[in-house]
């Protein structure tokens, strides 16, 4: 195995010596070296030092893995992948201010992995600690994670700092709001897909808080933000809604909150605005029964059909859900299922590919997983269910939908391997035999191969989709996690097997034919120019 070193050996023998007696220290501020989780952006990986505010790219198609170092806003806490750009966001939420240090405000940096490009950074003013953005990478979302703490005198729960990444920042990007609440903060901030309201494409961010929920159009950041309480004042019961759902095409919105047997059906109606600062839509909310404690749900059917598929294991039966009807078709199931997966497929007695979906639970101990038929569901009913029994009851799944399977992961006993393939289209469970859980499995880009790095092995392991077949690579230390890249141009995919390491340790496998012999390690880069002032 190919070894690269940042650093000369006699740095390194000083650092593993003052690594084994203590923590490394900063020179500065003598505060231990804290990195966050490294983030994976074009050809290389992004680390962040916390207590230094610095960045370190690590460019892995450099033969040497060249590292150049990168300023950041005080106090980083979070760092991301933006999606759909070659970026890394970085939320930093400023210092307070000390004798002989000014205070400095909240930023968000966001830094490109080309080395000619410069970063953006985005005044929050407030230290916020959470970050959400849309699927397409436009938007991004400031806010604060409920915590018994912010480290400050004073702070404002309900803030949040809408920015749109795609403009530079100014004056009023981004832009700053304090959304309504009824005595909770935001617990977890969700976004629709670009959706049809009132004539036009907009982008909403759902703002969910304990018994309530709050609506922000991205696309008219100054607007007033719509909120909408799920139960009445004198309701003591904590309704978290717990999932979003989106229907584009009828801008209509399906929310499920914990400790409620209802789905809360939003439809967004357009109407004319008061004012400039005024929405030109509101929602109206309806209630539908999804039986007890529902915990999934999906839409099913045509765009101009669309109904909600729902389970809800306290009831042992799936429930359609017809918003625009009103009504409700129970389906009856032989076991309980808690979690759904759709599929479009073929059936051991109907060749046709046809919309289906696979029910199964992951705490109740249950053996059997259902297959349900969406087509003529409401009429059909249980006789479109087939339930099959795997012997071991599920503990996780990963859906292959290109491969017309479902990775099972079972219990650990001595009766077999902890993983089972389920066909789909046959409806049959193989198992694998294997030493490791799903828990931290990812895949590569074109989900080709899925990767597992059991933690403090110094193994990494690997099931190959396009035949099933599993293998393993043994490296030099033991591996804490693994993180995949895209192709280089000429090149596959590639993994990274991340060391414990204080100084930085990582090994380059390929993607395509992992082998020991052919892997690259990288160390000591996390110490490059550590002693020197920014």
């Amino acid at each position: 195995m190919a070894r690269k070193n940042i650093l000369p050996w006699s740095m390194l023998a000083l650092v593993g010596a003052l690594a084994a007696g203590c923590p490394a220290r900063e020179p500065e501020l003598g505060e231990g070296l804290e990195f966050l989780s490294p983030v994976a952006v074009g050809n290389g990986l992004t680390w962040v030092e916390r207590h230094r505010a610095l960045a370190w790219r690590q460019d892995l198609s450099t033969p040497e893995g060249a590292v150049r170092r990168l300023r950041l806003g005080p106090d980083p806490v979070l760092s991301v992948a933006r999606q759909g750009a070659d970026e890394t966001l970085v939320l930093s939420r400023g210092q307070r201010g000390a004798p002989g240090r000014a205070p400095s405000p909240g930023v968000l940096t966001a830094l490109p992995s080309a080395a000619s490009a410069p970063p953006r950074v985005y005044t929050l003013g407030s230290p916020f600690n959470g970050l959400a953005q849309t699927a397409d990478g436009r938007y991004a979302l400031a806010h604060f994670r409920p915590e018994a703490t912010q480290g400050r005198l004073l702070f404002n729960p309900n803030e949040v700092a809408l920015v749109d990444l795609s403009q530079a920042p100014g004056m009023s990007n981004p832009v700053l709001r304090t959304v309504r609440s009824f005595g909770g903060v935001p617990n977890r901030v969700v976004f629709s897909p670009a959706m049809a309201v009132n004539g036009r494409s907009r982008t909403l961010a759902v703002v969910l808080s304990d018994a309530y929920l709050t609506l922000l159009d991205m696309d008219q950041p100054s607007r007033a933000e719509i909120t909408v309480r799920l139960t009445l004042p004198e309701d003591p019961r904590a309704i978290r809604p717990s999932q979003v759902l989106f229907d584009t095409n009828d801008a209509t919105l399906y929310v499920r909150a914990d400790a409620s047997n209802d789905i809360y059906v939003l439809r967004l109606l357009p109407v004319t605005p008061e004012g400039p600062s005024a929405n030109d839509f509101r929602p109206t909310v309806n209630q539908l029964a999804a039986g007890r404690q529902p915990t999934d749900m999906a839409l099913v059917g045509a765009a101009d059909n669309r109904r909600l598929l729902v389970v809800s294991p306290g009831s042992r039966d799936a429930r359609v859900l017809d918003a625009r009807s009103n009504t409700v078709t129970e389906v009856p199931l032989e076991a309980p299922a808690e979690r759904l997966l759709l599929f479009e497929g073929a059936a051991p007695r109907d060749p046709r590919s046809a919309p289906r979906a696979l029910l199964f639970a992951t705490t109740l101990g249950t053996t059997a997983v259902s297959f349900v038929d969406l087509t003529d569901l409401e009429e059909r009913r249980g006789r479109n269910v087939e339930t099959i029994q795997l012997q071991r009851a599920v503990r996780g799944a990963v859906s292959l939908p290109e491969r017309q399977a479902v990775l099972l992961e079972h219990p650990t006993d001595a009766t077999g391997g902890r993983l089972s393939l389920l066909d789909l289209v046959r409806r049959t469970a193989s198992p694998i035999i294997a030493d490791t859980a799903l828990e931290g499995a990812t895949f590569d880009e074109d989900r080709q191969t899925l990767w597992v790095a059991p933690r403090g092995q110094s193994r990494v392991g690997f099931i190959e989709l396009r035949n099933f077949h599993p293998g393993e690579v043994r490296l030099d230390g033991p591996v804490a996690d693994v993180i995949t890249l895209p192709g280089s141009p000429g090149a596959g995919p590639r993994v990274l097997a991340l060391h414990p390491s204080a100084a930085g340790w990582v090994t380059l496998l390929d993607g395509r034919s992992p082998a020991r012999e052919t892997a690259r390690s990288f160390r000591g880069f996390l110490l490059a120019d550590l002693l020197e002032e920014p």
